[in-house]
């Protein structure tokens, strides 16, 4: 738990509202946040709060725990009584950091509360990708009986690039199948004897000439906005999986609709858009491209530790 400013302790008669339509929908968590607090506020309706409707929604409380809501500058100055956020989840690209301390609100983030759902999810899309055979039953359905032929993981080489809490729980996952891990990061990496017999530390052109399949786990910043883009695919493999779970606007997606288009035995796996809801991008067409709908974190333990840590960052001073 991370906290971003000292500020005022909330209190049992503290108003809290909460953004987040899954946490809203959670049985469990509700409840617990309950124990904690008499006045709550639920997105109970499933809207997608922001602008007006978010300062209408937060309007009077004295806390929130905020999902992927963007919470500016002019959302900020609305709501005068606003004490403390708490991130429910660890993206920050919707959280305006200056508009935070400038109006003295304290926030608290919990790094790693969803690395393993998102970690697994990752390895999936790895898999799907290599065997792509998720079409197979629609296949069947219409009476194809398929015997299209996959790759393997096993012995591949893998570049994460952004070595977190969610990349570091991908390579030991990944280390029972002999894979040789190159990792990027801009900070150097102490690593463990363990991880040092399978893992090393390389500069992004190594990791993009050399590696088999790309694994994205960078946070949207302004340094990372773009940071794949035609140049960098350009000294890929022709038959390099890509894989985001992590944050849309870090690749760019017309380079990489070109790139996929070009090379027809890459593949791309894509869990997160620049624009969400995306129900329109060219690559959806592309039959070596896989898209779900922000879905990596969204297993029942990564919702229920999510949770927990925001209800508990409310908890702090």
């Amino acid at each position: 738990m991370l906290n971003f400013r000292m500020g005022t302790l909330l209190k049992k008669n503290s108003k809290i509202a909460v953004t987040s339509r899954s946490f809203s929908r959670n049985d469990k968590l509700i409840a617990s946040l309950k124990t904690k607090f008499k006045h709550i506020k639920l997105n109970s309706e499933g809207y997608a709060l922001k602008g007006k409707n978010l300062i209408d929604f937060l309007d009077g409380m004295d806390g929130a725990i905020i999902g992927i809501e963007p919470i500016t500058s002019k959302v900020l100055s609305e709501l005068p009584s606003l004490k403390h956020i708490s991130k429910y989840g660890v993206g920050t690209n919707n959280l305006d950091m200056e508009a935070i301390k400038s109006h003295g609100i304290s926030l608290s983030l919990s790094p790693g509360s969803n690395s393993q759902s998102v970690a697994e999810y990752a390895l999936y899309l790895m898999l799907l990708s290599m065997r792509q055979n998720f079409n197979n039953m629609s296949e069947i359905a219409q009476n194809i009986w398929s015997q299209k032929k996959g790759r393997e993981l096993f012995k591949k080489r893998v570049g994460i690039i952004g070595f977190g809490n969610i990349g570091k729980q991908l390579s030991r996952m990944l280390k029972p199948f002999q894979i040789k891990v190159m990792l990027f990061d801009n900070v150097k990496i102490n690593l463990t004897k363990s991880q040092s017999s399978f893992i090393e530390q390389v500069q992004l052109s190594t990791l993009l000439r050399k590696a088999d399949i790309i694994s994205l786990h960078l946070p949207l910043t302004k340094g990372t906005e773009n940071f794949i883009t035609k140049n960098e695919f350009s000294i890929m493999k022709n038959d390099v999986v890509i894989v985001n779970t992590s944050r849309g606007g870090i690749v760019n997606e017309r380079d990489l609709f070109t790139f996929l288009k070009k090379n027809p035995d890459a593949f791309g796996a894509f869990d997160v858009f620049k624009k969400e809801p995306n129900f329109s991008s060219k690559l959806y067409g592309l039959p070596n491209f896989f898209a779900s709908s922000h879905r990596a974190s969204l297993t029942n333990e990564g919702i229920d530790n999510m949770g927990m840590a925001a209800i508990n960052g409310l908890l702090k001073k």
